[in-house]
């Protein structure tokens, strides 16, 4: 079975909603079949991250982002 990657960056506003129900959406979808699924990493980076960190994110936030077959943002 293949196991895609995905980094999920909900940031701010709506996306905190949306990027959780296109979660769930993916998910469902992957229940149907029996080749691939879903592996999930939430990055909380966004204007509340920016506000405590004074970054938008970590030094190395490309870094961690590499291994990721997509970003759901």
């Amino acid at each position: 079975m293949k196991t895609y990657r995905i980094a999920t960056i909900p940031g701010d506003g709506i996306g905190k909603e949306v990027v959780p129900a296109g979660q769930r959406v993916m998910e469902a979808l992957a229940a149907t079949s029996s080749t691939f699924r879903f592996e999930f990493e939430d990055f909380g980076w966004g204007g509340d991250w920016f506000r405590a960190h004074g970054e938008m994110m970590p030094a190395d936030g490309l870094e961690a982002l590499k291994d990721k077959d997509a970003i759901l943002f």
